[in-house]
């Protein structure tokens, strides 16, 4: 009787108690790490099927990033010739020398100047005739046919924009001639790589549209292995939501492990070509060395695989899971 009384008193019981936000939370979670872990213990009992998507999705992964990553080499290749690329000022005839010091010594405190090198008339003459070996023909000149000229370094940080302000600059000096600064060339080197870039982006399109399919394909066929286990799970209460989480894991670990397997195939090439590369750059007495794909670009990559595993995952189930009824 006691225990009635306490009972209807209102102490908590278990049929009384209210379950937290808090604990709502911890089971949730506690929930989707036993999907997850069971999924991908599903996905490794059968190693075979599991591999063969994993490398499909790996391989097409593949073709895009190393796309990426030679354009990211070839963008900071083209911004350190821009860089390195000197400019060449060429003043009027009969400069002084004094004046052409001078006018090399203000022009060192232009914006975006690494360094200048001043060649008087003289000089540039003397090694004229020690390269061209017409020592004979230019002692019959009456006078030194060439200028002084300053030869502008401009500096590592300096975009095109500024190297072209730099060049007009220079032009409107009273003792300067001409400017040399040819971007003509990396003006078309800019268009080969915005061509590239929208290559890659094109190309990496179809191969993501063919990642959904092959996913999507993948998690049908799983769905038609498993039509009986989901009409009983449905005929004892569990919602679709329920039913599909399985699912939705299981393409996000095809998307995980395929983005980490081509981050893996991407650091192999790399390896294999970084060596010749660099051998072909010493030749030209240049220091450069290839650059791996970035930490942002792989994580880009990771990311972008398990979103593609996710939507190839939740599309199938989408069209075949409402067919499924107990």
């Amino acid at each position: 009787m006691s225990g009635w009384n306490m009972a209807s008193k209102g102490s908590p019981g278990a049929s009384a108690r209210t379950i937290g936000i808090q604990d709502r939370l911890r089971a949730w979670g506690q929930q989707h790490q036993l999907v997850a872990v069971e999924t991908l213990m599903r996905l490794l009992s059968r190693p075979f099927g599991s591999i063969m998507t994993w490398l499909v999705i790996a391989i097409a992964l593949t073709l895009p990033g190393a796309m990426w990553m030679t354009l990211d080499n070839l963008a900071q290749l083209s911004s350190r010739f821009q860089a390195s690329g000197s400019i060449s000022v060429y003043l009027k005839p009969a400069t002084a020398d004094r004046a052409g010091q001078a006018l090399s010594e203000r022009i060192k405190g232009f914006d975006h100047v690494a360094g200048v090198i001043y060649i008087s008339a003289d000089q540039a003459l003397k090694e004229f005739r020690a390269g061209s070996g017409l020592g004979d023909a230019l002692d019959l000149l009456p006078e030194n046919p060439l200028p002084g000229v300053i030869v502008v370094e401009p500096s590592l940080t300096a975009g095109r924009d500024d190297v072209l302000a730099l060049g007009t600059r220079l032009e409107k000096e009273s003792l300067v001639d001409l400017v040399d600064l040819d971007t003509a060339w990396l003006d078309r080197l800019h268009a080969l790589l915005a061509l590239s870039e929208r290559i890659i982006w094109v190309l990496g399109s179809l191969l993501a549209l063919a990642i959904v399919l092959v996913v999507g394909n993948t998690i049908r066929l799983s769905i038609a292995n498993r039509v009986d286990e989901i009409r009983v799970t449905k005929l004892v209460g569990g919602t679709n939501a329920w039913v599909r989480r399985p699912f939705l894991y299981m393409g996000l670990w095809f998307g995980m492990v395929g983005g980490l397997m081509s981050w893996i195939l991407l650091v192999i090439g790399w390896l294999l070509v970084s060596g010749p590369v660099e051998q072909l750059a010493q030749l030209y007495g240049s220091e450069y060395e290839l650059q791996p794909l970035s930490a942002g670009a792989a994580l880009v990559l990771l990311g972008g695989a398990m979103l593609l595993g996710w939507v190839g995952a939740w599309w199938s189930v989408f069209r075949h899971l409402h067919q499924i009824e107990p």
